[in-house]
């Protein structure tokens, strides 16, 4: 009897801890259904018309005037009866008597009798007698008299009274998100005030480890992020999101903040905690607050979704990492507010082209992508990553069992947001000038850091203007050198005595995509460093400076200029050459042009191409 004690003591010893599991993984479209069953609900309320733009309109406007209010010239000129200009000609101009002008803003005090003119301006009342106007393009006053060069028929170049808006004509409906132009056709019709649906939707995160922007970040802490994404995505959609900022990972306290933000909202978005790990807990608290419907959907980067009630009202649990959570509200979230607010949930896609063929693990996945000139890349670099999210414009919906997508592929890229197109795309290696030009440029430049590989393969696909490469195979093969600039590299510090030796010393080195990665290895290697500390990598030489000049590493290897604007030491080992490539079909692109001839005014050591020398 006792030996079978110890033998179940031994095995419970033995036994892992048991986490909670995913319940069974339902697809995106039962989640969205199921969603969809259990909309929240909207109130209505009134608000001053500067704060209306992009709120969903809850009354039908019906005119109460007309729009104009009175007959106005359309164009500069001359108001006349039309039947006086039916024999004007440019070579036998007809004259007319000048009665006077009509102010703008101003009743009329003129009135144009046959064989008269009456000056007038565009916006101007027309005076009574009038009902044309000849442009002062076709006429001439001189001494009391205008000169008539084409006829005009009636109501030429006039707007009538009540054309724009009539009265009793209803403009706008309810449901209408309301825009610009809709903001103004409200205020030509003198409203102060409109009624729009109100539903508030309450956003919080989770996690011991975040802090709200603004305060002090303590060892293994990060900016909370997901409650300001969530929040604009909310305000995006037409709704009102109310910050509950971040709840502690203490059970009672977040099932009291749940339960309080139920009570003041129509629906709850919180993020964070939804995984199946120790310490997440939120599904835990759903269960004893209110009702977990489902845990855990089928796509990725969204499979610890969650939803549930409290009060009866839906509320989310949206995964942590920032990528995951937008992708989550957008295919899950969205939805259902647009539904709630009388919108149709209409994504915002735009169509494009691999640029590069993709892999995948046969899992439905929303792939976060970037767009140039109409060719679709990759930036996807996992959900945990803040640059995916940056650096995405949209994301492709790649259905389940899928693998693969070929090269050259169309697909479908639904947008994060309106989409502002760049002037210009240099791709390739980080350098200091080219990120000042890329500040003080009238254009919108995006600068693409990765590396000399990826930036002459992003030229070759056409998804890059410019390929900025160095290195010892600092070519482009069938491409067009248009220009390169010299820099000097080496050691950046704060305290000179790191160089006595850098065995021990916390190194900021560069991004393996980079060939300044290998560079700097080689001059580790030479001064007898073989294993060296790295304590971050950086992609840009302004990021090695910073991690220096803060603390955070005691040296790094940069250009020499960015050690002077971060008022750092610097220790010369090399001068290499950035080398600008384009295809030989864009060098008379206006932008690149722009560009390549700013640097040559700003760089001290400039070799322009055969190209530039002979424009």
């Amino acid at each position: 009897m006792i030996g079978e004690r110890i033998l179940l003591y031994l095995l419970l010893l033995k036994m892992p801890i048991m986490r909670k599991e995913f319940r069974s993984l339902i697809s995106l479209e039962e989640a969205l259904s199921i969603v969809q069953s259990h909309l929240p609900c909207t109130a209505v309320e009134s608000v001053p018309l500067p704060l209306a733009a992009g709120r969903i309109l809850a009354e039908k406007i019906v005119s109460t005037l007309d729009v104009p209010g009175f007959s106005r010239a359309s164009k500069d000129g001359f108001a006349v009866q039309s039947r006086d200009t039916l024999q004007a000609r440019e070579d036998r101009p007809i004259s007319l008597r000048l009665a006077g002008t009509v102010p703008m803003g101003v009743l009329p005090r003129v009135r144009v009798a046959q064989g008269e003119a009456a000056e007038v301006s565009t916006g101007a009342m027309m005076p009574p007698g009038a009902d044309a106007v000849v442009m002062i393009e076709y006429s001439q006053a001189e001494d009391g008299r205008v000169l008539i060069r084409r006829p005009v028929f009636s109501t030429e170049n006039v707007q009538a009274a009540g054309s724009d808006i009539s009265f009793g004509e209803a403009v706008l409906f309810p449901g209408t998100k309301l825009a610009a132009r809709d903001i103004g056709v409200l205020a030509a019709l003198g409203r102060t005030d409109v009624m729009v649906k109100s539903l508030r939707v309450g956003v919080a995160s989770t996690g011991n480890e975040l802090v709200s922007p603004g305060g002090s970040l303590a060892e293994g802490q990060i900016f909370d992020i997901n409650t300001y994404t969530i929040a604009a995505a909310v305000a995006d959609c037409g709704a009102q999101a109310i910050s509950y900022g971040i709840l502690p990972d203490r059970k009672e306290s977040m099932a009291a903040m749940l339960q309080k933000m139920a009570d003041e909202c129509s629906m709850v978005l919180v993020s964070g905690s939804t995984s199946a790990g120790v310490g997440d807990m939120i599904f835990t608290v759903f269960e004893e607050v209110g009702q977990l419907i489902f845990h855990g959907v089928n796509f990725k980067p969204g499979k610890p979704a969650l939803f549930g009630l409290i009060n009866g009202k839906p509320c989310f649990g949206l995964p942590g990492y920032p990528t995951s959570a937008l992708a989550v509200f957008s295919n899950l979230a969205a939805p259902s507010v647009r539904a709630a607010l009388g919108l149709g949930h209409t994504k915002k896609k735009v169509a494009g082209t691999l640029s590069t063929p993709l892999r995948f693990d046969g899992r439905r996945q929303m792939f976060a992508v970037g767009l140039s000139k109409g060719l679709v890349y990759p930036v996807d670099k996992g959900s945990g990553s803040i640059t995916t999210l940056a650096g995405a414009d949209g994301i492709i919906d790649v259905p389940l069992g899928v693998e693969y997508l070929e090269k050259g592929r169309r697909v479908e890229v639904e947008l994060f947001s309106d989409m502002v197109p760049a002037d210009l795309v240099v791709a390739g290696e980080n350098s200091w000038l080219l990120e000042k030009l890329a500040e003080s440029m009238p254009l919108r430049i995006q600068l693409l850091n990765n590396g000399s590989v990826r930036g002459r393969l992003f030229l070759e696909d056409g998804v890059a203007d410019l390929a900025a490469v160095c290195g010892p195979e600092g070519t482009a093969e069938g491409m067009q050198l248009v220009g390169a600039l010299t820099r000097e590299l080496g050691l950046i510090f704060r305290d000179p005595g790191v160089l006595s030796s850098l065995s021990g010393q916390r190194i900021v080195g560069w991004n393996r995509d980079s060939e300044l990665h290998w560079a700097f290895e080689r001059h580790l290697r030479s001064l007898g460093l073989v294993h060296p500390r790295y304590v971050r990598a950086a992609r840009t030489h302004s990021a090695v400076a910073a991690a220096v000049a803060s603390g955070r590493a005691d040296v790094g290897f940069a250009e020499s200029r960015a050690a002077a604007d971060a008022c750092l030491g610097f220790k010369s080992l090399e001068k290499d050459e950035v080398r600008l490539f384009a295809r030989p079909e864009n060098v008379a692109h206006a932008p690149l042009r722009s560009f390549v001839l700013a640097l040559s005014q700003a760089a001290g050591a400039y070799r322009s191409s055969s190209f530039f020398r002979s424009s």
